[in-house]
């Protein structure tokens, strides 16, 4: 008879087993004021998030680094990420955590909905991949007023 403990490592082999390879970019963003500080915060996260992606079947092609950019400059860095992803690049984003990347709830909304919008993923090591779960209907389905 098997033990409980065998068939759970056999449960996650097969998981692991199934799980693709998924081309990502890491992008690194700390909330940090000096470039010093900001990449040696970034390097702690690029360990933390290679920890992520080996566990998850994730492979990082290419890294971004906010450092301490402005946001306008982010968001031209995140579009330039969305451009590489349509050119076959890669096909997810992967994020230490959105609250470093997005200005408030809104903008962080939106980057997601850019990406799921492109037809790519994107993913947080704190929250996993990261879904709008939202359906439109149809415009003739609409009904309005």
């Amino acid at each position: 008879m098997e033990t409980r403990r065998a068939r759970r490592r056999e449960k996650k082999k097969q998981r692991m087993a199934r799980q693709e390879n998924i081309p990502c970019i890491v992008f690194l963003a700390t909330d940090e004021e000096s470039f010093e500080l900001a990449e040696k915060k970034e390097d702690r996260q690029l360990r933390y998030i290679n920890q992520y992606a080996d566990a998850h079947g994730l492979i990082s092609m290419k890294i971004v680094r906010k450092s301490c950019f402005a946001p306008y400059v982010v968001n031209q860095m995140y579009s330039r990420c969305i451009d590489w992803m349509q050119q076959g690049k890669a096909e997810a984003i992967l994020v230490a955590n959105m609250e470093y990347l997005a200005l408030d709830e809104e903008d962080a909304y939106r980057k997601v909905g850019q990406v799921r919008k492109a037809g790519f993923r994107i993913f947080s090591v704190d929250d996993g991949e990261l879904k709008m779960k939202i359906r439109f209907r149809a415009e003739k389905e609409r009904k309005i007023g």
